[in-house]
């Protein structure tokens, strides 16, 4: 009978780091994507400020 443990530990220590690729490019991804919310959010905020101070300086 053919002892396949060694085979099947080998299998799971590459699984184990495919997972854990898997899961740091989605991370990555993630913190992309964030930044790009964080960076829209300052630009629409910084124009309703721009707008607000127009609005109250006289013309």
């Amino acid at each position: 009978m053919t002892d396949y443990s060694f085979m099947i530990r080998i299998n799971d220590g590459i699984q184990k780091q495919l997972e854990e690729k898997a899961m740091i490019e989605l991370q990555t991804e993630a913190l992309k994507e964030h930044r790009k919310v964080q960076i829209i959010t300052s630009v629409i905020g910084a124009a309703l400020i721009l707008l607000a101070f127009m609005m109250e300086t006289p013309h």
